[in-house]
């Protein structure tokens, strides 16, 4: 016989993220979680210090290093070092992408400095109020 479940319970199930325990998020405002990962050898590397390293590394190439450089270059799958990757990849998107918004905002505001127009306008409408 089946399992009949109320909408509720089917929809949550859908919410559920599909995260494990050791899941932390990148920062507050982030979108990317971040998994601990179990290699083939049983060895673990905790979500932490994958976060750490994203962090510390300069480019994507330093950052694979360290993990072959830590854990040796046999330790890794093509699934594993695809995943590991993906954080840091994920990461730099979402990074790149805040200040890309935060230097539109800026060209934005220095566009209206350059021209003098706003300043220009306040000032002339201070001058009539007075």
């Amino acid at each position: 016989m089946g399992i009949i479940k109320t909408f509720e319970e089917f929809s949550s199930e859908l919410n559920k993220k599909s995260v494990k325990e050791g899941a932390i998020d990148a920062g507050e405002d982030s979108k990317v979680t971040i998994d601990d990962i179990t290699l083939d050898s049983g060895k673990e590397i905790k979500s932490t210090e994958i976060l750490g390293t994203i962090l510390s590394s300069k480019t994507e190439k330093e950052y694979k290093e360290y993990f072959y450089d830590t854990y040796g270059n046999g330790a890794f799958t093509d699934e594993d070092i695809s995943t590991i990757l993906k954080f840091y990849l994920e990461y730099k998107e979402e990074k790149n992408a805040e200040e890309a918004e935060e230097d539109g905002k800026k060209d934005g505001e220095s566009e209206e400095d350059a021209s003098g127009t706003d300043s220009m306008d306040d000032l002339e409408k201070e001058l009539d109020d007075i």
